[in-house]
C-alpha cells in the first residue's frame, strides 16, 4: 500500500512542472528546453533560504522570485533568438546553472546536495503527504485546463499557428509568451517544493539532462498542447519508470 501512495505522490509532484512546460513547448510551440533550468533556481533559492532562515514563507517567496526572474530571462531570450538558437541557448543555460551548483560547494555542497530537508507541518507521514500532493496537482490541472480554454489559451495557440496573422489581429506576443513562461515557472516551483520535501534532499542529480528528456517525452507522447493528453502520458511514463524498478536484471555479465 505504501508503494501505491508513493506512485500517486510521484505522479502528482511531476504534473505541475510538466503541465507548465506543456503550455510553453506544447501549446505555444516555443522551442524551449529550460524547465529544469528554472527548477535549479527554484530548488536552491527555496531550500538555501529555508536552511538559512527556518521560515517556509520566506523560502517559498524567495523561490518564487527566483523562478520568475529566470522565467522572464528565458522569455526575453525567446523574443530575440530564432527557434533553433533558443533551444540550444536554453539547454546551455540549464547546464551552466547546474555547473554553478556543482562547483559552488561552499554554498550548495555541490554533488553532496542539501540533506535533512524538513517537510511541512503535519505532512511527515506518507499518506497525508500523498493526499496533499494530489490535491495540489488537481487544483493545478484544473487551473491549466481552464486557462487552456480561455482567451489567453486561444491567443497562445494563434501565435503558435501563425504569429504574423495573430499579431495583425491584435494579439500581443510579448505579453502572452511572458505570461506562459511565468506560469511554467510557478509550476516548476510547485513540483520542486513538493519533490524535495518528499525526498528530504535537494540534489543536483535530480536536475540533470535525462529528466529534461522525460519532460519532452511526456509532452510529445501526450499530444503537444493537450492538457488531458499530457496528463495521461505523464501518468503512464511515471508508472513505467517506477515499475522498471521491479524488472529482474542480471547483476553480472
Amino acid at each position: 500500500m505504501d508503494f501505491l501512495w508513493h506512485i500517486l505522490a510521484v505522479i502528482a509532484m511531476t504534473l505541475p512542472n510538466v503541465l507548465g512546460y506543456n503550455l510553453i513547448f506544447g501549446k505555444g510551440k516555443v522551442f524551449h528546453f529550460g524547465p529544469l533550468g528554472v527548477s535549479v533556481i527554484a530548488t536552491y533559492a527555496t531550500f538555501l533560504t529555508l536552511i538559512a532562515t527556518g521560515s517556509w514563507i520566506t523560502a517559498i517567496l524567495v523561490g518564487l522570485l527566483g523562478s520568475c526572474i529566470i522565467s522572464v530571462f528565458f522569455a526575453w531570450l525567446s523574443f530575440r533568438l530564432e527557434p533553433d538558437g533558443l533551444g540550444i541557448m536554453t539547454i546551455a543555460v540549464h547546464l551552466a546553472l547546474l555547473t554553478i551548483v556543482l562547483n559552488w560547494t561552499g554554498l550548495t555542497r555541490g554533488a553532496l546536495g542539501l540533506p535533512k530537508i524538513p517537510r511541512f507541518p503535519l505532512l511527515e507521514e506518507q499518506l497525508p503527504f500523498a493526499l496533499v500532493t494530489m490535491v495540489v496537482a488537481a487544483v493545478w490541472f484544473a487551473a491549466i485546463f481552464l486557462l487552456d480554454r480561455s482567451r489567453f489559451g486561444r491567443a497562445l495557440a494563434a501565435l503558435a499557428e501563425n504569429q504574423a496573422f495573430a499579431q495583425a489581429l491584435g494579439v500581443d506576443r510579448v505579453r502572452v509568451h511572458l505570461v506562459a513562461f511565468l506560469i511554467g515557472g510557478v509550476g516548476a516551483l510547485l513540483s520542486t517544493v513538493l519533490f524535495v520535501q518528499y525526498l528530504r534532499l535537494a540534489h543536483p542529480s535530480d536536475l540533470t539532462f535525462p529528466f529534461l528528456i522525460f519532460f519532452v517525452m511526456a509532452v510529445v507522447a501526450g499530444k503537444p498542447g493537450s492538457v488531458l493528453g499530457v496528463t495521461f502520458s505523464t501518468v503512464l511514463l511515471v508508472l513505467l519508470k517506477e515499475g522498471l524498478r521491479f524488472l529482474p536484471l542480471p547483476t553480472a555479465v
